[in-house]
């Protein structure tokens, strides 16, 4: 027997909901919050599941009084909060807010010289599936959302014989840093 999930988003628990809220009241320095959703469906065979389906996890990182935390949560298990000795993270993000809200990923895509005619080609590429990171950053009252498509981050070359011309600036962004930092820190 198969099951398929449409995985679309993550789902909030009310753990998660409270300790948010919890967090937001008590004007902690600076939260964010990290959910990864793919697009696409998850085929499953229920007769080699455990109880839990699908965990898709999410996050809530914060600072307060000049400490680090991290808590994780799933559909699956129940999991306490992580006070770190420190966070590259969350010091890049505290720093870099401002950076982080103007900064966009460019599209994959490639410009041929021009021809004869004078005429440049343009080749974009897109797909349908992929996985997106979104992190909502609260401080001092205020709110902002980022969405990380991770195929900008990931793809090099259109083909094997067609270069990403965006590849390069991609990786300098400050998106892309913040991306590393937090896929270090939740594999710890």
């Amino acid at each position: 027997m198969f099951f398929v999930l449409n995985s679309y988003g993550q789902d909030l628990n009310s753990e998660y909901l409270e300790l948010k809220k919890s967090l937001l009241e008590s004007q902690t320095d600076l939260i964010v919050e990290l959910s990864t959703y793919c697009s696409g469906m998850e085929i499953f065979n229920i007769e080699d599941s455990t109880d839990c389906v699908s965990e898709r996890p999410f996050y809530l990182f914060w600072t307060k009084n000049g400490k680090y935390f991290k808590r994780k949560f799933s559909n699956c298990s129940i999991f306490k909060t992580i006070e770190m000795e420190k966070s590259d993270f969350l010091k890049t993000v505290n720093e870099n807010l401002n950076g982080i809200k103007n900064a966009e990923l460019l599209p994959v895509m490639h410009r041929s010289e021009k021809n004869s005619k004078g005429e440049e080609e343009i080749v974009q590429m897109e797909i349908d599936h992929y996985c997106e990171s979104k992190f909502v950053f609260h401080k001092q009252g205020k709110k902002l959302e980022k969405c990380i498509n991770q195929f900008l981050l990931e793809t090099k070359m259109i083909d094997e014989n067609t270069p990403n011309d965006n590849y390069e600036l991609n990786q300098k962004s400050i998106l892309n840093t913040i991306h590393k930092l937090v896929e270090y820190e939740v594999a710890e």
